[in-house]
């Protein structure tokens, strides 16, 4: 069977990449050179980020900013006012709720009724706050990928005035873009080579096996205690 021709704008090629090397089963619906996946079944259950939330100081700005490098769509976020939801549009709900910086979470009080799954539980859910601690830097970041280039995405990044770098992580290991979202927040963006790289060097497999080579370098452990170390205990 042929494998359908990705487009520009599709999201699931990093996916459906795995997917095909796992020889998982699937069937895919070709509509307008539009690469869709209508049903995918396997034994094992598919895990997966749905969304995150960040905070900056343009939540707008930089919603649509995540908008064009996935060739998605921006809505209001009405749980976190002045906010915004950018939604990749890849058929399995990926999406970035952006927020204004100050914004916290807080879980709600008291709890539900643990046997009526079907209760009102708006009272009791986690709610979004303001917050007086701005902290400049933060140690959250976000990974994404996208279709766009390289040279396309430090573009998208210089006309924002923001600082980007092509970063070969560990050595060379597999490589990103560093986008540093209002100079502030770091979003990593993976360019569909990148993206395969990245599958690849996560996969169990090659992790199980790169484990093995750094134990075997290195050096062997004494069990031998020097007559001059005194215990204590």
């Amino acid at each position: 069977m042929e494998r359908p021709k990705r487009r520009q704008g599709n999201h699931l090629a990093p996916f459906l990449r795995a997917v095909i090397l796992k020889k998982t089963k699937f069937r895919v619906r070709c509509r307008t050179n539009e690469l869709s996946v209508v049903h995918i079944y396997n034994e094992e259950f598919i895990v997966m980020i749905n969304h995150i939330s960040i905070a900056v100081n343009e939540p707008e700005k930089v919603a649509n900013f995540i908008s064009e490098l996935w060739d998605g769509n921006v809505y209001p976020f009405p749980p976190s006012p002045n906010s915004f939801i950018v939604v990749a549009n890849d058929g399995r709900g990926s999406a970035v709720e952006v927020t204004p910086n100050g914004t916290i979470l807080v879980p709600g009080e008291g709890l539900p009724d643990e046997n009526d799954l079907n209760a009102a539980t708006e009272e009791f859910e986690a709610q979004f706050i303001k917050s007086d601690l701005v902290p400049r830097y933060v140690a959250t970041h976000l990974n994404i990928n996208t279709e766009k280039s390289i040279d396309e995405v430090r573009e998208m990044a210089k006309r924002e005035g923001w600082r980007v770098l092509v970063a070969n992580r560990d050595r060379g290991l597999f490589q990103l873009i560093e986008v540093w979202v209002e100079n502030t927040f770091m979003l990593e963006v993976m360019t569909p080579e990148q993206t395969a790289r990245y599958v690849e060097i996560t996969d169990p497999a090659f992790i199980a096996k790169a484990f093995e080579q750094i134990a075997q370098n290195l050096p062997p452990v004494s069990t031998r205690v020097p007559a001059t170390m005194d215990l204590i205990g």
